[in-house]
């Protein structure tokens, strides 16, 4: 049996009385003894672990071809916009730089997307990596994330750089991170990445100064209620 693969947070997620389901060969958060977190986020502040969810990396010349391909035709196609996946799946694409599209499945598995993939004809060179461990995800979700974004980075948060279907790489926490103005719930939401190794910190850093708005850990069956919901 393949041993399970655990996020960064895992020992603060037991510690908080987490319960924990086993989701494509990783042990997840999917809700938390006592919290009212789905409550939270419709009206205040939740943070939802998501570093099990899949991360792919596309670099090379042929990110245009691929955008165009995984998100439909004039979707992401400047960089520092993101865009729902138009094929493998629920997810975001985020377009970093001409030559780097980082995919963002809502998923503990990147099979259907890396199906799609497959039939992607590709005539400019494209580098495919999994990069899921190497980055840290959290999806902040309620009424109140500017206000603890305001807290926390540099980065006007209302500037055209963070818009709906934005993404920006800025200081958080004095950390550098990826930041994705998630356009996939009916409430306001940001989905942050970080370096695994600062998942931890970034975590505190959410949770601390977010204590005063209300914040509360999302489990990841909270965090799919409210994807059902849009």
């Amino acid at each position: 049996m393949a041993p399970t693969a655990r996020t960064p947070l895992h020992a603060w997620h037991a510690a908080h009385g987490a319960r924990f389901a086993d989701r494509d060969g990783w042990q997840v958060p999917v809700a938390y003894a006592g919290a009212g977190d789905e409550s939270a986020a419709r009206t205040g502040l939740a943070v939802a672990d998501i570093s099990a969810f899949a991360t792919i990396s596309l670099l090379g010349p042929g990110v245009g071809t691929a955008a165009h391909h995984l998100l439909g035709a004039g979707r992401a196609t400047r960089p520092c916009t993101a865009a729902p996946l138009h094929v493998g799946g629920p997810g975001l694409a985020c377009r970093l730089t001409d030559d780097h599209l980082l995919l963002l499945p809502s998923a503990t598995t990147a099979t259907p997307l890396l199906d799609a993939l497959t039939h992607l004809h590709q005539d400019r060179p494209l580098i495919q990596t999994d990069v899921t461990s190497a980055y840290a995800g959290f999806w902040l979700v309620g009424p109140h994330t500017d206000a603890l974004l305001r807290r926390l980075t540099p980065l006007d948060v209302a500037s055209p750089a963070l818009s709906l279907g934005a993404c920006a790489e800025t200081s958080l926490a004095g950390v550098h991170a990826l930041l994705v103005r998630s356009p996939e719930l009916s409430v306001p939401s940001l989905r942050i990445y970080t370096s695994w190794d600062l998942g931890e910190y970034v975590w505190e850093s959410l949770l601390d100064p977010g204590r005063a708005l209300g914040t509360r850990p999302l489990g990841l069956d909270g965090l799919a209620a409210l994807r059902a919901l849009g």
